[in-house]
């Protein structure tokens, strides 16, 4: 099982070679994907984690495993070839590779071993780049947000006056007059992946109910949005009032360094309460009866 593991994983290797290479280059030169480094490195820290629960032995309906495997890669493949001659796509291309990983899994190791990992494979999709213009328009509902919420709260100032027009802010203050640009790298999507990442990442890496792991999951997504409209907002104030040095150049990416540890301290905090306030009652809970009985 382990030579033929180490065989198929060579054969995909040698296959994706020019999709891994992409999607390395992106990861180097692109800093909204730079997280993708990290994402193999976790899945296999998880995988050594649960290494205590690694199912011992052979798959009893292997045939099956190996059947259904084999139809996985070749499904996989099929997208390859459709997404390289058909309608050429790249991101097509880079999912037909983490199915093609499950699948190798499957038809080498078996279901008990595929059930085991799944979640390690999964969870390399986080580092598949996503194809650019559905990025752009992800990134324009959360432009569009920090416009808004930024404007509304410049006019907290004195004497100032500013209006959102879409991903811009026109403001007016002490008879200046300007305008905020929130730019793509300012949306907040990269944050947003981030948090992603790693609430799915901590949502599975403990034993926790199911409402609970979507709870995580879904405040990603709030969370990420707070912190980015903070980030805008006091880069606004910077601006407005005439400290431009400090929404700019390195005092920029301190500032965004800054929200990243917010959101996993908001994250962490939100953990925190699901692991000590909702607590899930049972069998062990109730309290112990001492029952003698007496003999005449």
């Amino acid at each position: 099982m382990t030579v033929q593991a180490i065989l198929l994983a060579a054969v995909l290797v040698v296959h994706y070679w020019y999709v891994l290479a992409g999607m390395t280059s992106i990861w180097k030169n692109n800093g909204d994907w730079s997280h993708g480094y990290i994402i193999p490195l976790f899945s296999l820290y998880y995988l050594y984690m649960r290494l205590d629960r690694m199912p011992r032995g052979f798959d009893p309906h292997r045939h099956a495993s190996m059947a259904a495997g084999a139809a996985i890669i070749v499904a996989a493949f099929a997208v390859y070839l459709f997404s390289t001659f058909g309608n050429p796509m790249e991101y097509p291309k880079r999912l037909s590779l983490v199915a093609s990983i499950m699948g190798a899994v499957l038809m080498t190791c078996g279901w008990p071993i595929a059930r085991w990992s799944w979640f390690a494979v999964a969870f390399l999709i986080f580092a598949v780049p996503l194809p650019q213009h559905l990025y752009v328009q992800m990134t324009m509902p959360l432009r569009f947000i920090a416009a808004n919420v930024s404007s509304a709260l410049l006019n907290l100032i004195p004497d100032m006056e500013a209006q959102a027009k879409g991903a811009l802010v026109e403001y007016i203050y002490q008879s200046r007059t300007g305008t905020l640009d929130i730019e793509q790298a300012c949306s907040g999507i990269r944050l947003m992946m981030t948090m992603m990442a790693l609430g799915v990442a901590m949502a599975f890496v403990s034993e926790r109910p199911v409402w609970q792991r979507l709870t995580m999951i879904l405040a990603c997504v709030p969370i990420s949005i707070f912190c980015n409209i903070v980030r805008v907002t006091t880069t606004g104030f910077f601006v407005v009032l005439g400290k431009d040095e400090l929404a700019r150049g390195t005092w920029h990416t301190m500032l965004g360094l800054g929200m990243l540890f917010i959101a996993f301290g908001l994250y962490g905090a939100l953990s925190y309460v699901l692991n000590n306030v909702f607590v899930d009652g049972g069998p062990d809970d109730e309290p112990a009866v001492n029952v003698q009985g007496s003999a005449s």
